[in-house]
């Protein structure tokens, strides 16, 4: 390297390199607009808000433990849940049963697909019930008709939503067709089955599963608090049970 060269990387090194601006220039209008957020926040959050918002949270880490223990020590685990989710099945298949039973043309349901809605209704419907009742639950068996209708309210909504899931995973169909399934219209058989003379098709089924063995000798209960249950699902949850369904 020659000494003009040597002179030059001298030179170059020994310039200092341009420091980069700390800020960037901000428009006006959005400058404004900062400084009135400032406004608020600091208008809203006085010193006495903000205690206030401490006290609150430190209550609320204080009672979560508390909360917790309360749950799973104090409160009994859900030991009926068996038994619910035989209840919840058996009324369950008996829905299904009937409609099948009676071959109404507004629904498509295959025997063959019975077992399975009734199952995995039944465990859906068993999951949100025990979120929504935090309480010691007893046995169907001594549960009043409230406490039931509102199991049997999980089971009304949760089964439309299964029987699409069914028809999505074992049929050939277009999003067109999907869109279009009866899900809804299961929930309106069933309401025909129990508030019309088709009821005497529901007691029959309930009379043969009691022979069999499986039922609970309990198809006017069933009867009886099903309708409440459906109106229950509609008013609850109108995403998931269509007001025509009662229709």
């Amino acid at each position: 390297m020659s000494a003009r060269d040597d002179h030059g990387l001298a030179t170059r090194r020994a310039q200092p390199k341009p420091t980069r601006v700390a800020t960037q220039h901000v428009h006006p209008a959005f400058e404004r607009f900062l400084r009135a957020v400032r406004a608020d926040i600091e208008s809203r959050l006085t010193p006495d808000v903000v205690e206030e918002r401490l006290q609150r949270l430190a209550g609320s880490a204080s009672a979560a433990p508390a909360a917790e223990q309360a749950r799973s020590g104090d409160v009994p685990l859900f030991e009926s849940r068996a038994g619910w989710a035989a209840y919840g099945y058996h009324v369950i298949h008996l829905w299904l049963l009937t409609i099948a039973a009676a071959g109404s043309p507004r629904v498509r349901l295959r025997r063959d697909d019975i077992d399975e809605l009734a199952v995995e209704t039944a465990a859906r419907a068993l999951s949100s019930f025990r979120d929504r009742e935090l309480r010691p639950l007893p046995e169907p068996q001594a549960a009043d008709p409230a406490l039931k209708t509102t199991f049997l309210t999980e089971c009304v909504r949760h089964l439309p939503y299964v029987n699409r899931s069914l028809h999505l995973m074992t049929e050939q169909v277009s999003f067109e067709e999907f869109e279009d399934t009866d899900a809804i219209d299961l929930v309106g058989a069933i309401w025909d089955c129990v508030t019309t003379g088709q009821a005497e098709e529901l007691r029959r089924a309930a009379r043969d599963s009691d022979a069999e063995g499986k039922g609970k000798g309990d198809a006017d209960e069933i009867v009886t608090l099903t309708p409440i249950a459906i109106r229950s699902a509609v008013q609850r949850y109108p995403e998931a049970v269509a007001p025509g369904s009662l229709t």
